[in-house]
């Protein structure tokens, strides 16, 4: 199945403070993936019992300010923290996307690879596993497995290890 991050309404956070694209979300509720839009400097929403795995995915440097402590979370390198954290952005250097995968940590834990694919390469997923395509042909959608990505491109490859 594919998501197409153009195609779902964004909606906007819980606190008012950007906006967010649900692709997928467990049926049980144990997780879930949405690409948020980040254009100004504020709060994020807590999810309170949740982890947090957040991808830059398209734009420059994203500023976190996680319980006082300062993070610059640079593109396409996968950044955890506590869904509870009291979480301040900043956007020094423009506006970002980030591919967001918030899980219930007793339930599910998430992983994050980012992975250049070539012209011919073809990257199997497992039924636990999603690839959000960062660039090339199908870029801005999300591959739910099982299935597979196919082409040159970058991809970030979500896996969901139910515990």
């Amino acid at each position: 199945m594919i998501v197409r991050a153009a195609d779902v309404r964004p909606e906007p956070w819980a606190n008012g403070g950007g906006t967010t694209r649900e692709l997928a979300r467990a049926d049980d509720g144990a997780w879930r993936i949405s690409l948020a839009t980040v254009d100004r400097e504020g709060p994020f929403s807590a999810f309170t019992g949740r982890q947090r795995l957040l991808t830059v995915v398209d734009g420059p440097v994203l500023v976190l300010d996680v319980d006082g402590d300062q993070h610059v979370v640079e593109p396409q390198r996968p950044f955890g923290f506590s869904g509870e954290a009291v979480v301040v952005a900043s956007v020094p250097e423009g506006p970002v996307q980030a591919l967001n995968v918030v899980v219930d940590p007793g339930v599910v834990h998430p992983f994050v690879t980012v992975l250049e694919l070539g012209r011919g390469s073809a990257l199997p997923l497992a039924a636990d596993q999603a690839a959000y395509v960062v660039g090339g042909d199908d870029r801005g959608s999300l591959v739910l497995g099982p299935g597979e990505v196919a082409g040159r491109g970058t991809v970030a490859v979500v896996t969901l290890e139910r515990t």
